[in-house]
């Protein structure tokens, strides 16, 4: 079978074949497998059957790629709704991330009406701590007749998974497993700088006390012996997997002397950098400049602590394939399709926030399945750095040729699902319960934890008036709107405080809401005091909330508020520069943006649900506009490399148009 001018492998055929008799699939196979072709067929029968699909993204940067990509195949056909964008919602085929989808399914469950299926992509996220649970909800209340495309590289317990999905949807579950890669990987380990072919062979080294004991780091100002071999033996380019982001960055700027690329490959690299710099309206700092130094030999970092849209022009650069080596962090793993000849792990390990741990096995073979370009490379090569005082082959041999970890429940609904299904479902909210993966796969011993959660929590909205005589109330409906402080935002605003509070203020608070701070920042004094209308009344409406929560046994309850970065987002709202607010923080620019746009997204949710609250909401409005702008406005980052894509396939088009007149 052929689709899109690929012959076909099996095991997207069968996955095919369950689609077009109107099943659920869910496909376990390699990256770089070509998973991908499987969703795109899927969105052909969506639009054949003239209905809508949905594909939903666990990043953003995933789903931008997506938009994009979908974008040039189907042009105006394609819209996207992350939070920070909403472009085109309507459209028949719309990009989401998994949250806004579980929102919708509670909030407007109308809108998926004329909706054949959902794809979730990277579906064993639903493994993950803090946001499985949100992939868990989706699958079990989604609508009855919506049919899923769930895809991943790594789910071991395949099986189970569909066993369950089995029970919670309608629609019959099938199941298709794939272990070849088309392009085979090769491992290979730097061990103490002599390279090894196995884990077998190596010269015993002292170990040190403690597995987690990170090793100390030298300072080195000479490229790394292990890439200047990958470089003579024309194995670029290379990504290089680093775990900080300081650390991407000396690995960059100590390699920027290794000659990469020839003249004309600079000049073409630099010119395409320029060109989306200025796109992106990126302004010319300092920093652009070292970065511009560095991607002109061929070498380039990238980390969630870059501006989004640097994020992209290197992205972009890397798909073009003039970038040799990027030293990144595991975000660019994350499903985004930029494979590589060699993948290179700096280490084995990764501060977890406490301590140094092993990689787990599933992490180590997302990213190192980037290695190997299908059609272009007969083998992909990863090499892990080793140093053999501090890691026995033992270990390393569990990373690289372990199992990987199984995909389990992480259910933890917040209140506003619990709001949510309580206005569905009443006193049967219990029972939807039984019908999670949680309760699926666990002991029952271990079900009533979850289950006796659900009731305090309960407890603690009826103590705040979210419910009333078996009823969600006004309050109740206002928080079932909103999606993380979901209680301090309803009791800020049935308080009556943010009646008090000008734009300036509306966004400090929302930013201590929001606010989830890496390393120290002072709070000053003279700040507390210019806050007075917010800190002390909103410090003393979460303390109610957590001495409730604290009565009524609620663990992982509402998260403390945090003022730290109250003096920069005012001086942001106020109108201050970027670049003055960079030298000020002291933070990494995309940090920065990050926060700034969380506090959007929460605005936006709460000038939505306070229906009736007009001087509010026009207020709300306001703050919205102060902050949503310049470098911050993803809208517009998004737009401008949506104009780049449809000159791109103008000109392919035009091209494919002056090829076949040729022909003719």
């Amino acid at each position: 079978m052929q689709f899109k001018g690929y012959q076909l492998d099996p095991f997207q055929e069968q996955a095919i074949r369950v689609l077009e008799q109107g099943e659920s699939v869910v496909v376990a196979a390699p990256t770089g497998a070509g998973k991908t072709l499987i969703a795109e067929y899927a969105v052909e029968l969506a639009r054949i059957e003239r209905k809508r699909i949905i594909y939903t993204a666990p990043i953003k940067a995933l789903g931008n790629q997506k938009y994009r990509d979908f974008g040039t195949d189907y042009p105006g056909e394609v819209g996207i709704v992350t939070g920070d964008i909403t472009l085109n919602r309507d459209a028949p085929i719309l990009i989401m991330t998994t949250e806004i989808f579980r929102n919708t399914i509670f909030d407007d469950p109308l809108r998926l009406e004329d909706v054949s299926h959902v794809i979730f992509d990277e579906v064993h996220y639903l493994d993950d701590f803090q946001r499985g649970t949100v992939w868990e909800e989706a699958i079990i209340f989604a609508p009855q007749h919506i049919r899923f495309l769930c895809l991943s590289a790594t789910i071991p317990n395949l099986e189970e998974l569909a066993r369950w999905l089995t029970t919670v949807r309608e629609v019959p579950v099938h199941t298709v497993l794939e272990h070849a890669r088309p392009v085979p990987l090769r491992h290979r380990f730097c061990v103490d700088g002599r390279l090894y072919d196995s884990v077998k062979g190596w010269k015993p080294a002292q170990q040190s006390r403690g597995r987690t004991h990170r090793p100390p780091r030298q300072s080195q100002k000479e490229p790394d012996p292990l890439l200047e071999h990958l470089e003579r033996t024309a194995q670029l380019p290379c990504l290089y997997f680093a775990f900080s982001r300081n650390r991407c960055e000396d690995l960059a700027w100590r390699h920027r002397k290794m000659r990469l690329l020839n003249e004309d490959g600079r000049r073409a690299i630099t010119k395409q950098f320029d060109e989306l710099v200025a796109r992106y309206g990126i302004h010319d700092t300092a920093r652009l400049g070292r970065v511009r130094a560095l991607i002109e030999r061929g070498v380039a970092f990238h980390h969630a602590g870059m501006l989004p849209s640097m994020k992209e022009v290197v992205e972009r650069l890397f798909t073009s394939g003039l970038l040799r080596l990027v030293f990144t962090t595991e975000t660019f793993a994350l499903g985004i399709n930029m494979p590589a000849r060699t993948v290179v792990f700096d280490q084995l390990t990764k501060f977890d926030g406490v301590d140094f741990s092993d990689l787990t096995s599933r992490s180590y073979h997302q990213m190192a399945g980037r290695a190997g370009r299908r059609g272009m490379d007969k083998e992909g090569v990863v090499y892990s750095k080793v140093e053999g005082r501090f890691m026995t082959s033992s270990r390393v041999k569990r990373i690289v040729f372990g199992k990987p970890e199984p995909v389990h429940s992480q259910l933890n609904s917040c209140y506003a699902t619990i709001l949510n299904l309580w206005a569905l479902l009443g006193e049967r909210l219990y029972d939807a319960y039984e019908q999670s993966f949680h309760f699926f796969g666990a002991p029952r011993s271990q079900t009533g934890f979850v289950r006796e959660q659900i009731v305090r929590k309960l407890d603690v909205l009826t103590a705040l008036g979210c419910l009333s005589d078996g009823l969600l109330t006004q309050k109740g409906r206002f928080a079932a709107k909103l999606y993380g402080q979901e209680l301090a935002s309803a009791e800020f605003l049935f308080s009556g405080i943010l009646d008090k509070l000008e734009e300036v203020d509306l966004a400090v608070l929302a930013m201590a809401v929001v606010f989830e701070q890496r390393g120290t920042l002072g709070l000053t004094k003279a700040d507390k005091n210019a806050s007075r209308n917010v800190y002390r009344p909103a410090t003393r409406i979460v303390g109610h909330i957590h001495e409730l929560e604290r009565k009524h046994g609620v663990k992982d309850g509402t998260e403390p508020l945090d003022f730290r970065f109250s003096a920069f987002i005012r001086a942001w709202a106020e109108g201050c520069a970027f670049e003055d607010l960079v030298a000020w923080c002291e933070r990494d620019e995309g940090e920065i943006v990050r926060h700034i746009r969380r506090v959007v997204q929460l605005l936006r949710q709460m000038h939505s649900a306070a229906a009736g609250y007009d001087d509010l909401r026009a207020r709300m409005r306001r703050t919205i506009d102060l902050l949503n702008r310049d470098v911050v406005d993803a809208e517009k980052q998004m737009r401008a490399g949506e104009a780049d894509e449809t000159a791109a396939a103008t000109k392919q088009r035009a091209a494919d148009d002056e090829e076949s007149e040729v022909r003719q």
